[in-house]
């Protein structure tokens, strides 16, 4: 899983600040739509929650994850980087996995948050489709550049609200790179979900995830 280490850092500005390709889009709004307010509410409410360097570190990671699971669909990615094997599974597999997917999104991504602090980020376009909106974004990345983030967004189920169903940053999808290391993980183990945890728990209680210096 090595080759996502780039991507996933580029994401830890998620809330600082399906691969789409720009030329994929048409009929664009005003970017202070709906669905970008939510995104820029959410920005701001990070940096006021995650920010603060007098916080301790588990209090900043019960923050981190009560962020995660308001503003994120976890359930819902979890099930699709699992893909067919999600189907197959007991359903007591599937609660599990959901949970440790959780602890693998908190490891890979709290640590990089400083350094995202006190980027640059902009809501440059929304994009409304059938059934979600694409949010596209800049964000200054460590070399001043701006770098491009999408975002796919859907309201929720019998809610006026909104959630984050999957990110996108150089052209890499996040659930779809997940999708993709882990079906490949499941098929090596005979689709055998319950395997697949024991191998992810032993990394995350082992620090695996956590970004490694100049990764």
């Amino acid at each position: 899983m090595k080759h996502i280490t780039c991507f996933i850092k580029n994401i830890a500005a998620l809330l600082v600040g399906a691969a789409f390709c720009l030329t994929a889009f048409n009929g664009t709004v005003h970017a202070d739509d709906d669905a970008g307010l939510f995104l820029k509410a959410l920005q701001e409410k990070a940096i006021t929650q995650l920010s603060n360097e007098d916080v301790s570190l588990e209090d900043r990671e019960k923050q981190f994850r009560t962020l995660l699971k308001e503003n994120f669909d976890v359930e819902g990615i979890a099930r699709f980087v699992i893909g067919k094997y999600w189907r197959k599974a007991e359903t007591g597999h599937r609660d599990e996995f959901t949970v440790i997917f959780e602890d693998v999104m908190v490891q890979r991504f709290l640590p990089t948050f400083n350094q995202y602090a006190s980027s640059d980020f902009e809501i440059t376009k929304v994009v409304p489709k059938k059934s979600f909106f694409i949010v596209f974004s800049t964000i200054k990345a460590e070399n001043g550049e701006p770098a491009q983030i999408l975002w796919r967004v859907e309201k929720k189920e019998g809610s006026s609200s909104y959630i984050i169903t999957d990110i996108a940053a150089e052209g890499i999808s996040l659930r779809s790179t997940y999708r993709s290391d882990y079906t490949s993980a499941l098929k090596s183990l005979g689709g055998d979900l319950s395997a697949l945890n024991s191998k992810l728990r032993e990394k995350v209680q082992s620090g695996d995830f956590a970004p490694k210096e100049n990764s």
